[in-house]
C-alpha cells in the first residue's frame, strides 16, 4: 500500500489499481448539464394564448431573455451565467467530494450522487437569480397585460409608478409570470458526447 500525497488517509492498494482505473473512467465519461433539457423545454398554453404560442420552447425563451432581442424591444436580462457563477463554490465542492469518494470507495455508485449535488446547486442558483428580479424592470405595457390577467404584483407596481415611484422589480419580477420558464431549469446527468467532431 502507498499513501497518496495531498489526500490524508487515502491509501491505494496495488491490487485495486485496475478497479480504481475503471471507476475513474466511469467518472470521466459522464457530465452534468444545467439548463433546459428537452424534457422541460415545452411550454403549456396559458388562458388567452394563441395556438402558436406553444411553438416557442422554454430553451428558446430563456435564450431570448438572457441575451435580449432588440428588434422586439426585449432587453437582455442575464440570469444563466450570473446564476452559474454564483453556484461555482457549491458545484466545485460537490465535484471535489465526488472525486474524493471515487478514490476512496473505488466505486462508480457515488458519481450519480455527486453529480446530482452539483446539478441541484447550479439549478437552484439560476432559479434564485430569476427570483431576485433580473433588471431592467418591466415595461408599463407588460405590467398592464399582467394586471389584466389578475397579477397583483403588476397592479401594485403600476400604482407605485403612477404615484411617482421609480420602476422596480420588487413586486413584478421580470422572467416570472406563470413560473414555467424558471421551473423548467433543471439538470441532467448523461454520458459525455464526443465534441471533437
Amino acid at each position: 500500500m502507498a499513501a497518496l500525497k495531498g489526500i490524508p488517509g487515502l491509501k491505494v492498494n496495488i491490487d485495486s489499481v485496475d478497479q480504481l482505473r475503471a471507476t475513474i473512467e466511469l467518472l470521466a465519461v459522464r457530465e452534468v448539464l444545467v439548463g433546459f433539457p428537452e424534457e422541460t423545454a415545452g411550454r403549456e398554453l396559458e388562458p388567452g394564448d394563441l395556438p402558436q404560442a406553444n411553438d416557442i420552447t422554454n430553451a428558446a425563451l430563456g435564450y431570448i431573455h438572457d441575451n435580449g432581442m432588440p428588434e422586439q424591444n426585449i432587453p437582455a436580462r442575464p440570469f444563466m451565467i450570473p446564476g452559474m457563477n454564483e453556484s461555482i463554490p457549491k458545484v466545485t465542492a460537490a465535484l471535489l467530494w465526488t472525486a474524493k469518494q471515487v478514490l476512496l470507495r473505488r466505486s462508480g455508485e457515488v458519481i450519480e450522487s455527486g453529480f446530482t449535488r452539483a446539478g441541484i446547486a447550479a439549478q437552484f442558483a439560476i432559479r434564485r437569480k430569476i427570483n431576485e428580479g433580473v433588471p431592467p424592470p418591466l415595461a408599463d405595457s407588460t405590467l398592464r397585460e399582467r394586471a389584466r390577467r389578475g397579477r397583483k404584483g403588476a397592479k401594485k407596481e403600476l400604482s407605485l409608478r403612477a404615484a411617482g415611484e421609480a420602476p422596480s422589480t420588487q413586486f413584478a419580477k421580470p422572467l416570472i409570470d406563470t413560473g414555467q420558464l424558471r421551473n423548467a431549469i433543471t439538470y441532467v446527468i448523461r454520458l459525455r458526447k464526443n465534441r471533437s467532431k
